[in-house]
């Protein structure tokens, strides 16, 4: 359902402005320089904040009341602190950068003894310190112990474990970078830079995925990954110098899903977002009110909510959330913000009105995630993937275990770090190192957390794997081509026909459309005459009734199949040359149904046979070869929405408006049953995946477009649903087996939708949507073999919109094009040649052409393509690159020997002899 029709339940939640008691009273005043940071912080247990002059101050989080002269000092860099972050999985660890060029990673002490502990307080760690001011600094959300630095317009990944080792560095920013935040999958980030683009990094490969041009001005631009969804929000300002927010989606990075503009004022707009809630603050720096907004990802997208204000219009200097972990939640507090002022701390919880709190509202607060990395440093360098274990925020609950997705492997990966660090290979140096910072973000052995229990069957929170499987062709591009190629000035286009025709069909010779006005017309138009059709005199093929479905033999680009409303499937035969004039006179045509004809499809490996679908809700599988009907389906108790050949050819898969789809052997005349979409509008189904799965488009109950996957061998249940939009039109897709990747658009829509079928649950992953120029009416696909392997094309199309046939490419990047890229295309089985006539297919036999590859022969296998040695980032102790100061010694003296040619010969003195004792005389 589309968010405009859901409500909301947070819509209400509203900040409840403090006693003044309850805040944080008479603080020092500190000279805050202009930075990229937000000068406060919070974790489950501390507030830090910027006290100017390169100190923080420190408290516990419940302090309320004056501070005077009692504020603890943290005395931590000698320039102005830039950016300060708490560590995600441990309360007490806090990372800071300066103006100094460094940065440190603190460990606080206990509350109780703030104030005498943090004047002689000294960092777990320092960062190698860099050549100008360090501007910003994120934590990974997944991995432990990692950590993003930003100082002009470089990057770096840092694991603080291992003597502060530089994981990444990721170049490619043309200026200074402004802001960086991680997606929540700890996967990839997203950055913003004063050359005002915002890019996608992969920090594990140091590239930039995308990038595109953000905000049209250069001033100070804030990103925010939107938790672990694919939306990107950005806010900065406009060539207007209007404060805007930008919403985005990484699958289409091209233009903005939603702009808001805010106002006209010059203070940098702090994004903080809750993933949990989708609730979102828009803070601006020296401003008295702020903006809260939520998030979806469908449209609108960005709703403002309400335009809340300061009390006595004090400026804001900085602003933070408090983790949720920390929340009331038995006051419905669902959030609290954190508003640093000129000498005070205002705590402002937001709370979701409620008759009464005396029970835990558990759909306010799902679970959050707790302080327990899903991975180490070590292995998140290494490529791993894992999702950080959630808890529940129910008081009642909050003793029990939190549950992991990971339980095995996060306690082997305890072990073997400890195996580790007791090995004595380690150096002492580095077992020193990490020890200290192990000690100090309490991931000891003796402190660590206890195993945690995996859930024993797959929920719908599974669903946020699918971010973490990472898809061959998730960034893929499709491009209209240019304008020459097009067919434009298409005019009287008919779309009233039924949601069983796809509207538009073709093959790489000429394509056909419907056209509007009596006796069923249908135009043929030839691709490779694009330019611009007459105004008047199109000609067209006369059918005599109104025309409700039509297809292209695909083994025969002259041939076209037109199903109608007077129950006939009219054959026709077009002309090499096309239709230079209006005809109507077909070759023959098929009648047995005694309804009208719904759709009509061919066989994908049989030559001649074809099965059409009528009103009389049966199905009738013919024989061109003489035009006779052979096989005859009627198994189904109502409409029935759409047929699909299996792609060996032997059974059919079907949708009915019965609310059953069904997997039928015609020949065998054996029928299987599953459940099917709810809605009654209509669906399609396509065969992915080698034939294992079925997917399905159609409507639930309250008419929301919708997938479902099954597994062919278990028909019943849907394997995964997957609720998208409110639109009328059906989804209709298009399956490429070679990338497992299935097209999705209808009618009216201006965008097509991706995804990949996979083994892994939920089966269905997002990829990048392609959103072409305008509204279409359908779209067909040519086969793969009609795809430039050379430019990585994994699909072409022709789109038909109102009024032009455009055709389009889609590819996916990839660095070494010079390479055929196999892993995209693998061999397949040439699509305009038949295996078997309709006599063999008739006979219960199956035959399928041998498959050939699409490699040129002057293109090299990317498989086969030689990779350079990757370097090893955590080489184990060896004697023979560890060695002793007294070994390098004697390596430098006889280096020097030998540099010189010395030769070991006695000096004149050695050769000298002496005299007795007793010779010697007392003069």
């Amino acid at each position: 359902m589309s968010w405009k029709f859901k409500v909301s339940k947070y819509k209400n939640a509203a900040p409840r402005f403090p006693k003044k008691e309850e805040s944080i009273a008479d603080l020092p005043n500190g000279l805050l320089m202009q930075t990229c940071g937000n000068h406060i912080t919070a974790s489950s247990k501390f507030i830090a904040f910027d006290n100017g002059g390169g100190t923080l101050g420190v408290l516990p989080l419940g302090f309320t009341g004056r501070v005077k002269t009692s504020l603890p000092i943290l005395k931590a860099h000698a320039d102005y602190v830039t950016d300060l972050k708490f560590s995600p999985f441990a309360s007490d660890v806090i990372s800071t950068c300066a103006a100094d060029a460094t940065v440190k990673v603190w460990k606080l002490p206990d509350a109780e003894r703030l104030s005498e502990d943090l004047n002689t307080a000294v960092p777990v760690c320092c960062l190698p310190a860099w050549d100008r001011r360090v501007e910003t600094l994120e934590w990974n959300p997944v991995a432990e112990h990692v950590i993003s630095v930003a100082c002009g317009p470089n990057i770096k990944v840092y694991d603080i474990t291992n003597e502060a080792a530089e994981i990444s560095d990721i170049p490619g920013h043309g200026d200074q970078v402004l802001s960086v935040c991680w997606r929540s999958n700890g996967i990839t980030m997203v950055t913003s830079c004063k050359d005002k683009l915002v890019r996608v990094l992969d920090p594990r490969s140091c590239s930039a995925v995308q990038e595109v041009v953000g905000h049209e001005n250069n001033k100070d631009c804030r990103v925010q990954w939107m938790g672990d969804t694919d939306l990107v929000l950005t806010t900065g300002f406009s060539k207007n110098r209007e404060r805007e927010i930008k919403l985005w989606d990484t699958r289409n990075f091209s233009s903005a899903l939603k702009t808001d503009i805010v106002d006209s004022n010059n203070g940098v707009l702090m994004p903080l977002y809750d993933e949990d809630t989708n609730m979102l603050l828009a803070i601006g720096k020296a401003d008295t009110s702020w903006s809260y907004y939520e998030v979806s990802t469908a449209d609108p997208y960005l709703t403002r909510n309400a335009v809340e204000r300061t009390e006595r219009s004090e400026q804001i200097r900085g602003a933070c959330l408090v983790p949720k972990l920390a929340m009331n939640v038995m006051e419905g507090e669902v959030d609290r913000l954190m508003l640093l002022m000129q000498n005070s701390i205002v705590p402002l919880p937001y709370i979701v009105p409620r008759k009464d709190y005396r029970q835990f509202h558990a759909d306010l607060f799902p679970d959050t995630k707790c302080e327990e990395p899903a991975l180490s440093a070590q292995q998140w360098a290494a490529g791993e993937n894992g999702k950080v274990s959630l808890t529940s925020l129910d008081p009642s609950k909050r003793s029990l275990k939190p549950q992991s997705q990971k339980p095995k492997d996060k306690e082997i990966s305890q072990t073997k770090r400890q195996q580790k660090m007791n090995s004595p290979s380690v150096s002492q140096s580095t077992a020193s190192t990490r020890s200290q910072v192990t000690k100090a973000t309490g991931a000891s052995k003796e402190t660590a957390k206890p195993a945690v229990v995996a859930p024993t069957e797959p929920s719908k929170a599974a669903k946020t794997f699918a971010a973490m499987h990472m898809s061959k062709c998730k960034y893929l591009k499709g491009v209209t081509e240019h304008v020459s190629k097009h067919i434009v000035n298409v005019r009287n286009l008919c779309r009233t026909l039924p949601g069983q025709s796809d509207l538009f069909a073709g093959n790489g010779t000429r394509c056909a459309l419907p056209i509007e006005g009596p006796g069923g017309r249908v135009a043929v138009l030839e691709l490779n005459q694009p330019g611009r059709l007459p105004d008047t005199g199109v000609p067209v093929l006369q059918n005599g009734s109104k025309v409700n479905d039509f297809v292209f033999d695909p083994f025969d680009d002259s041939r076209l199949l037109v199903g109608c409303d007077n129950a006939k499937v009219y054959i026709w035969k077009i002309p090499d040359t096309g239709l230079t004039e209006t005809l109507d006179d077909y070759e023959s045509y098929l009648m047995s149904h005694t309804e009208k004809i719904y759709f009509v499809r061919f066989h994908p490996l049989a030559k001649n046979v074809v099965v059409t679908g009528a009103y009389d809700m049966k199905l009738k599988i013919w024989d061109l070869t003489d035009n006779t009907e052979q096989l005859e389906v009627t198994c189904h108790t109502d409409e029935i929405f759409c047929a699909e050949w299996s792609p060996d050819g032997r059974y059919l898969a079907t949708v009915c408006k019965d609310g059953r789809v069904r997997i039928i052997d015609p020949r065998k005349q054996s029928v299987r049953e599953g459940k099917g979409p709810e809605g009654s509008r209509g669906a399609r189904v396509i065969w992915a995946v080698d034939m294992t799965y079925l997917v399905v488009s159609g409507f639930d109950r309250d008419s929301r477009r919708q997938l479902l996957v099954y597994s062919v061998g278990k028909l019943g249940n849907p394997l995964y649903e997957e609720t998208l939009d409110v639109s009328p039109s059906i989804l209709v897709p298009h399956y490429d087996e070679g990338t497992r990747t299935v097209f999705l658009t209808g009618r009216g829509d201006a965008s097509i939708i991706t995804y990949e079928v996979s083994e892994e649950y939920p089966h269905l992953f997002a990829l990048t949507p392609v959103k072409p120029e305008g509204a279409h009416q359908g779209i067909y696909f040519l086969p793969v073999t009609s795809c430039s392997v050379r430019d990585v094309e994994i699909a072409r199309a022709w789109r038909l919109t109102q009024s032009s046939v455009e055709p389009m490419s889609f590819t996916v990047p990839r660095v070494k094009t010079i390479y055929f890229q196999d892993d995209l295309f693998p061999d397949t089985i040439p699509p305009s040649v038949p295996s078997m006539t309709s006599q063999e297919w008739f006979r219960g036999e199956n035959k399928m052409n041998k498959k050939i590859s699409l490699r040129p022969k002057d293109m090299r296998p990317l498989s086969e393509a030689l990779r350079a040695p990757k370097a090893r980032k955590y080489d184990s102790y060896n004697p023979d690159t560890y060695k002793t100061d007294e070994q390098k010694k004697e390596e430098l003296i006889s280096a020097m020997t030998n540099k010189l040619d010395i030769k070991a010969e006695p000096l004149p003195q050695d050769d000298a002899e002496g005299v007795d004792s007793d010779e010697w005389g007392d003069d």
